[in-house]
């Protein structure tokens, strides 16, 4: 089991803290885990990282990843709750993060288009002072 994971975590390019910190489990579990885990474990792991094939994980049956019709999908529930593909995961605060630097990019254009129409109004105002 513990060098399934260690073979996951290197595919992901991951270490072992960030993983059990997405997963929820207790710091070194990577380390001290032995030949199973428990469902309730197991659970948490796909639910993290849905692109897993559960049986490889368990195990060692098949292939680390799930195939290509199993990992494209999206799933919903009244709205996204998650994109998944290629072996990533866009979560909703992953989209969430995504809309407010959106908002934040909104502000800086807005705030330069004013300084700009203000520089183009100093402008004509000094080509017709100039003018007199």
């Amino acid at each position: 089991m513990k060098e399934r994971l260690i073979a996951f975590l290197s595919y992901l390019g991951i270490g072992q803290l960030k993983f059990e910190e997405k997963v929820g489990l207790s710091r070194g579990f990577v380390n001290k885990v032995g030949d199973s885990i428990t469902l309730n474990t197991a659970k948490k792991i796909i639910a993290a990282y849905p692109e897993l094939d559960k049986d490889w994980l368990i195990s060692g049956d098949g292939e680390m990843l799930k195939t290509n019709t199993q990992e494209n999908n999206v799933s919903t529930n009244g709205g996204i709750v998650g994109i998944q593909g290629n072996g990533h995961q866009i979560t909703n605060n992953d989209i969430a993060g995504i809309i407010e630097l959106q908002k934040g990019y909104q502000d800086m254009i807005k705030k330069s288009q004013e300084q700009i129409d203000k520089l183009i109004e100093i402008i004509k105002n000094y080509e017709s002072w100039k003018k007199e």
